[in-house]
């Protein structure tokens, strides 16, 4: 460093890897984003195939209520569609941006480019969102709203729930 111009140390302190510790914390953050979004897709399977398993084909069992339909079960086929066609690519999608993510971000060359590169990277997770609020007509938005699936989880506080978050965020830091 003694030979250095003070330009030059100015360009090297710029560096991310000079500082590891915002680094670290800004890959986190990433991490942690994706993981939410691998998190609500895993989440989103496995209510799918809680569902009672109903009739053949692409049957869908269903009740009518006043705040909207509630799916009540589906056919093995329909289940198998669901998992082929949106529970893997969104997961295949989030990891591959997790990987992506990760090297483009520990590749940026100063700290200003690191915190827009992290907000671009949120705008491409947040994509399917933002194309769905767009492109989507509104009475498909309010169908899709008001249509849940039935929910055979435990939603009271147990050590299990808080553990899989831990985990969660452990897998995160050690990412």
């Amino acid at each position: 460093f003694g030979t250095l111009t003070k330009d030059e140390l100015v360009v090297i302190c710029q560096v991310p890897f000079s500082q590891p510790l915002f680094l670290m914390c800004m890959l986190c953050v990433w991490t942690l984003a994706n993981f939410g979004e691998m998190k609500a897709t895993l989440t989103q399977a496995r209510r799918v195939w809680c569902l009672e398993t109903t009739g053949r084909g692409l049957a869908v069992e269903a009740e009518v209520t006043p705040e909207g339909v509630k799916v009540l079960g589906c056919s093995l086929l329909m289940k198998m569609i669901a998992t082929i066609f949106v529970t893997i690519p969104r997961m295949v999608v989030a990891c591959i941006l997790l990987y992506l993510g990760c090297r483009w971000l520990a590749a940026t060359p100063d700290f200003n480019n690191l915190i827009l590169n992290c907000l671009a990277l949120s705008f491409v997770l947040d994509l399917n969102s933002l194309l769905y609020r767009t492109i989507m007509p509104r009475r498909d938005q309010v169908d899709a709203a008001k249509t849940c699936v039935q929910k055979n989880e435990i939603l009271e506080p147990s050590l299990l729930n808080y553990t899989i978050d831990l985990v969660w965020l452990v897998l995160a830091v050690a990412w």
